[in-house]
């Protein structure tokens, strides 16, 4: 009786035993579980690229202005960086400055006649040839004004080897000289562009979206620059 009782006892301390060593490994090392997948790792995007933006045109040289309560003028401007100022000669012989700042595409902006009459507004860069906007003093609330870039270069149909060399004066006269030497005139009368072609008139309506005169004639010109 005894002996089998020793026999049970060593019986269950020897499988205890091999319970035990199943569970570990040589060394004292635990059993490894199953693989464990790496943590995926992501590559770092690049950042943006900036965008890209058309240079702005400088807004320098003359321009022709029209507007509520402003009346028509040449306005000579001069750029140094963002600092803008301009000289105002009015067709009515009336003369004055104009002083401001150009931010983006918008000109905040003062202006004097000599007679002490002024104002205050901005005009928006609309496009190369145009600006607008309002301005307002103590005699006016809701001014307005645009200027037109008159002086320069415009093709005929918009062929480069064909331009017309455009200037007018502080009554709104044009001077036109064609690719071949040839001169004739017209006048602006507010923002319509007229031109006096070997005894024809003919009004050139603007397209500013489009740089663009157009004629009754079918004819066009486009802006190519001073």
């Amino acid at each position: 009786m005894q002996n089998r009782m020793t026999l049970r006892l060593l019986l269950l301390i020897l499988c205890a035993a091999i319970n035990t060593f199943a569970q570990t490994e040589p060394h004292g090392g635990t059993v490894p579980g199953p693989p464990t997948k790496p943590k995926e790792t992501t590559t770092p995007k690049a950042p943006a690229a900036p965008r890209r933006t058309g240079a702005l045109d400088r807004i320098d040289g003359k321009w022709w202005t029209t507007g509520n309560g402003f009346g028509d003028s040449e306005l000579i401007l001069t750029q140094n960086g963002a600092n803008i100022t301009g000289v105002i000669n009015w067709a009515d012989g009336r003369t004055g400055t104009l002083n401001g700042t150009l931010v983006g595409k918008r000109l905040q902006h003062t202006w004097t006649s000599a007679n002490g009459d002024g104002g205050a507004g901005w005009l928006e860069l609309s496009w190369a040839n145009f600006l607008g906007g309002p301005w307002k003093n103590a005699r006016v609330k809701d001014g307005s004004w645009t200027l037109n870039r008159i002086e320069g270069q415009w093709c005929l149909n918009g062929d480069r080897k064909r331009p017309r060399t455009v200037s007018h004066d502080a009554k709104g006269e044009l001077s036109i000289v064609t690719e071949d030497g040839t001169r004739y005139g017209g006048n602006m009368e507010g923002p319509y562009f007229w031109l006096d072609n070997g005894g024809d008139r003919m009004k050139g309506d603007m397209f500013y979206k489009g740089n663009k005169l157009t004629f009754p004639n079918g004819s066009f010109w486009t802006w190519c620059g001073r």
